[in-house]
């Protein structure tokens, strides 16, 4: 089968690999589709903490086909259309018994979505391997995995009708929270590169970074008025810092907080949104290429879509 390789920063190979074969408790899924996204042009440029050592497989929004199941494995059946999560809490730990599973003593990852196949672990398969809801198309379904995240993100800011949520980037994730906002009953306000947005956010009760860079961090915190709070959902680049004037957290009291990731509850939140309205999503999950198209895509080169959708067969 094939697969897509990193074996270092901007060295992606195509590589024919052996079929996995499940163990007790594991699932051999076929991929049918994988989302990617900046987290993955991150990846590809940069690596990521949660990468693990060359060569490495990537690809962390994927849905397909139960190919396999080993023993033990009664709740999944070869044929079943599924989502599979990239990672699940151990449960068992301090931060889990605290109920802060994105913080998991033992949070186990999975990558692997631009590849023809995946060996999916137990525990992902006990904790976070998911059918498809009814009317939930295939394709859509690896929306499900960054619509988790903003989900979270949204519920920890405890977004109130009526409020101005600022949103800086307008890309697929501030697009995501942006209308969770306003399913919440806020005002959301997108800001991309056009000044007169900008002036627009100003005072905010509330505001989300999603772009993942230290300037538009100090922007979000720019943004909401005394005793706002300012949610930093965008991963920056590790070793990175950023500044906070001192006044805005004493004197004037605002909130900063950043939120992480998703667990179990959030995607399958995040899965019955889209089959709720599949077509309100739509638009994010990007045009199809193949796992040979997935280098030009992660280089920008084949248009100025954010997001794709690989489709390995």
């Amino acid at each position: 089968m094939r697969v897509a390789l990193l074996y270092g920063p901007e060295d992606l190979r195509l590589e024919d690999v052996d079929e996995p074969r499940p163990g007790a408790g594991e699932v051999v899924l076929e991929i049918r589709a994988a989302g990617v996204c900046g987290t993955d042009v991150k990846t590809y440029r940069r690596g990521h903490r949660i990468l693990g050592p060359y060569p490495a497989r990537f690809g962390h929004e994927f849905a397909g086909v139960v190919a396999e199941v080993g023993d033990g494995v009664d709740a999944f059946a070869p044929g079943d259309e599924v989502f599979c999560a990239n990672s699940a809490p151990c449960g068992a730990c301090a931060q889990c018994a605290r109920g802060n599973q994105t913080l998991c003593d033992d949070l186990l990852f999975l990558l692997g979505g631009f590849g023809e196949r995946l060996l999916v672990p137990a525990r992902i398969v006990r904790k976070n391997l998911h059918w498809l809801p009814p009317g939930l198309p295939l394709e859509l379904a690896p929306v499900a995995e960054p619509l988790a995240c903003a989900v979270r993100a949204v519920e920890v800011a405890r977004v109130e009708p009526g409020e101005r949520v600022a949103i800086v980037g307008a890309g697929a994730l501030g697009r995501m929270l942006s209308n969770l906002v306003a399913r919440a009953g806020a005002e959301p306000i997108l800001l991309d590169r056009r000044a007169e947005r900008l002036a627009d956010a100003r005072g905010a009760d509330q505001s989300f970074e999603a772009v993942g860079r230290p300037d538009t961090w100090e922007l979000a915190v720019s943004l909401v008025r005394p005793g706002g709070a300012v949610n930093l959902f965008g991963g920056c680049a590790a070793d990175t810092t950023f500044t906070v004037p001192t006044e805005r957290i004493h004197y004037e009291e605002v909130t900063l907080r950043g939120t992480f990731h998703h667990t179990p509850t959030h995607i399958r939140t995040a899965l019955e949104l889209l089959a709720e309205d599949p077509e309100r999503w739509e638009e994010l999950r990007g045009p199809r290429v193949s796992l040979d198209e997935l280098e030009p895509a992660l280089r920008g080169e084949l248009g100025s879509s954010s997001k794709y959708l690989v489709v390995p067969g």
